[in-house]
């Protein structure tokens, strides 16, 4: 209803993180994913049921419980590692770690090599969103399977 309402009123089309995360599955054929957040379970429990409803099939969660951004804003590439490793099953085709505060473009090549499989980050899928509803793709592989002509994995 935000979205709709937000686009309604600005006159043009408007999206969200959450929304930009299914876009981003179903761009890359991804049908099945795991969870790694660093919100408490009942946040990471509303995402899930969000994806859910978008289509996705939600193979597990992961969650961290941290309370507050400014803690995740200090998360370094290791701490990143370690929650989608942690949140990563066998089931899943790409493993997603939203919160904005995460800093992860730096880390999305180890990232997917290190899984061996499509990793779609909260600020990663908030550009892509942005950049597909003003019709635009950008291939920067650097930047993960999402930014990349060719996805890493084909589903």
């Amino acid at each position: 209803d935000q979205v709709r309402t937000l686009a309604r009123l600005a006159g043009m089309p408007a999206s969200s993180t959450s929304f930009g995360f299914v876009h981003a599955a179903h761009e890359l054929g991804v049908r099945r994913v795991a969870v790694g957040a660093t919100y408490p379970e009942e946040i990471t429990a509303l995402f899930a049921q969000f994806l859910r409803a978008g289509g996705l099939e939600v193979t597990g969660t992961r969650s961290s419980g941290v309370g507050t951004a400014a803690q995740v804003a200090g998360w370094g590439e290791e701490d990143v590692l370690t929650l989608a490793r942690a949140a990563d099953d066998t089931d899943a085709e790409a493993v997603l770690l939203p919160d904005t505060a995460l800093h992860t473009a730096a880390h999305l090549g180890l990232l997917e090599k290190s899984l061996s499989k499509p990793v779609l980050t909260a600020n990663q899928v908030t550009v892509w969103e942005g950049l597909r509803l003003a019709d635009r793709r950008v291939n920067a592989p650097e930047l993960g399977a999402l930014f990349t002509r060719e996805p890493l994995v084909q589903a």
